[in-house]
């Protein structure tokens, strides 16, 4: 039975659960007197991220590429940027995907504005250089677009976090994946939300009293703050609706807690972050910031 809005027309399909409409196999012939439904199409700008996680990474197909970013396409991550489609870009992510073969994304949440869409996932897969010991990690990542392609992305994946399963052998659980990550579709600024979270990162605590998970702490790791006196510039922070996405460089002295660093404590260093949070409608702030840990170690140890 179809409702067409004047009248309900037997098709002779049931499609209330399990038909063939259901299924996606219903005739492409429209039936005389019922009114086609035309589903929503993805937005173009989450429709290139899907091809990014799935055509490009989840096939590690580099022909991919230049169908979906502007040649002049860079990334900013852990403090360093691949500037250079072709140059840079390609040749650095083969590298992780030569030695992660089958690596696969999983989106967590995914948000956008039209303009910038910001992505939770999660990358896990076996190291080839560990006799293919598995691991996952967490990432954040803030891409934007032309109109066409996209152009930039500012990312942070918990690298440390993979070092620390690879060399214990015990890979952590993949969270689980948001329900239909590529229906997003761009949601207007809330200069309210913004400014209780530009508020907040004013304070310098990135876990927010703990109702904010840093790094791997979502899946029982302890985390903690990492520098003393800390100092943060924003970057870049925008909003969808409730939703905000921001990144970050914190300064501030070393706290200490990062393996190999004992007696290093006390020295002015820096590092970079990304986060996805919501805000309540009580302004009260939830959701996840990734930092890198793996360039502040090496900042301290220099």
């Amino acid at each position: 039975m179809v409702r067409t809005g004047e009248q309900d027309v037997n098709t002779g399909v049931d499609d209330s659960v399990d038909g063939p409409a259901a299924a996606g196999l219903a005739s492409t012939q429209p039936l005389k007197g019922v009114r086609r439904i035309v589903a929503p199409q993805i937005h173009p700008l989450v429709g290139l991220i899907r091809r990014f996680s799935v055509d490009w990474l989840g096939r590690a197909d580099p022909a991919v590429c230049a169908e979906i970013m502007d040649p002049g396409y860079e990334i900013l991550i852990g403090g360093h940027t691949l500037a250079g489609r072709d140059d840079e870009y390609v040749p650095g992510t083969m590298a992780q995907l030569d030695r992660f073969p089958g690596l696969l994304l999983t989106a967590h949440a995914v948000v956008t504005d039209g303009e910038r869409v910001a992505v939770r996932f999660s990358e896990h897969g076996p190291s080839a250089a560990d006799d293919m010991a598995p691991a996952a990690w967490t990432g954040i990542g803030i891409f934007a677009w032309d109109g066409e392609k996209l152009t930039r992305n500012a990312t942070e994946e918990d690298y440390h976090s993979r070092r620390r399963q690879l060399a214990d052998r015990a890979p952590d659980p993949v969270d689980h994946p948001a329900v239909a990550p590529w229906a997003a579709i761009p949601q207007p600024a809330d200069p309210d939300a913004e400014a209780v979270v530009r508020a907040w990162l004013g304070s310098g605590d990135l876990g927010h009293g703990g109702t904010v998970m840093l790094d791997d702490g979502w899946c029982g790791h302890g985390t903690h703050a990492l520098l003393d006196d800390p100092h943060t510039e924003i970057r870049e922070l925008f909003s969808a609706g409730r939703d905000v996405a921001f990144a970050l460089d914190q300064a501030g002295r070393y706290r200490g807690g990062l393996p190999d660093t004992e007696g290093l404590e006390g020295g002015t260093v820096s590092h970079s972050a990304i986060g996805l949070v919501h805000v309540g409608d009580d302004a009260t702030v939830t959701g996840h910031v990734v930092r890198d840990r793996v360039g502040l170690r090496r900042a301290v140890r220099a």
